[in-house]
């Protein structure tokens, strides 16, 4: 009688696990925070196409972002390649040491999570530090901004990058111009901020308890340079850039939103840490 009995309270609490790890049937919106590794920055002079930043340096993070709806997971971006983290000092390249001590795929799964669970991926851009692990959400519905789309398959690009997100080539897509509700009710909106690369995109997140949140992207990469008005060397059109950061403003204005950064260390160390979530 006793091994049954233990067998019941095992079956409840597993039962209970998997219910409480569900989108919110309520209608609440969860938001996670997922670790996906860090750049140390050994010189800031890239971060600006001035001097303002020369021979500082700084420790930038590098997170994904994961959106529980109840009807449907949205992964945004996706860090760091999770192969990262068996290397044991990371990748220097130039002045940016990439390092990842946590893997993403190990992270969803705390949640009871596996790629081919998610339903919608969509990346602020296609570099590889946001778009890491981009391969291994191939089954699932990608949403990105068409001339993003057009740049990540064009030849140059792909050389480059193109070994990161090469199985969304066929993955199911949804493309989008200025912005896109992803579910279709106005709490989960992609909005079109090119000008780091020419598609890329903001993520605005409308939460019942915490209010609005608005991802940055690369729009900015830390907030001394939103402070600064800093301009990144790697944007492709920096007037794009310009007129997107003023837009980007203004909706942050309109909609009272939480600005979060994504690479400022002081915005993640902010934010729940995972699995815990705002909502």
């Amino acid at each position: 009688m006793t091994s049954i009995k233990y067998l019941f309270i095992f079956i409840n609490l597993v039962v209970f696990t998997v219910f409480a790890e569900q989108p919110d049937s309520n209608g609440n919106i969860k938001l996670y925070t997922l670790n996906c590794g860090t750049l140390d920055v050994l010189d800031m002079k890239d971060l600006s196409i001035g001097d303002e930043y020369q021979g500082q340096k700084t420790e930038l993070v590098n997170p994904c972002f994961l959106i529980r709806h109840p009807k449907g997971d949205l992964l945004w971006d996706t860090g760091h390649i999770d192969s990262l983290a068996d290397t044991a000092d990371g990748n220097l390249s130039g002045v940016w040491h990439s390092k990842l001590a946590t893997k993403l795929i190990p992270q969803l799964k705390q949640l009871g999570i596996t790629p081919t669970d998610i339903d919608y991926l969509s990346l602020s851009h296609i570099h590889p530090d946001h778009a890491g692990n981009a391969n291994k959400f191939s089954d699932s519905t990608f949403i990105v901004n068409k001339l993003e789309q057009e740049y990540m398959f064009t030849e140059q690009t792909y050389s480059m990058f193109g070994a990161n997100y090469s199985a969304l080539k066929n993955s199911n897509t949804i493309t989008f111009e200025t912005q896109y509700d992803v579910f279709n009710d106005e709490t989960v909106v992609i909005k079109s901020m090119p000008g780091h690369t020419p598609g890329s995109s903001v993520l605005l997140i409308k939460l019942n308890n915490s209010g609005s949140i608005l991802l940055s992207g690369d729009l900015y990469i830390h907030q001394q340079g939103r402070e600064l008005s800093t301009m990144f060397k790697y944007n492709v059109d920096k007037n794009l850039a310009v007129n997107s950061r003023v837009e980007f403003e203004n909706l942050a204005k309109k909609e009272n939103a939480r600005v979060i950064i994504q690479h400022e260390k002081q915005h993640f160390d902010n934010l729940p840490k995972f699995p815990n979530f705002l909502d």
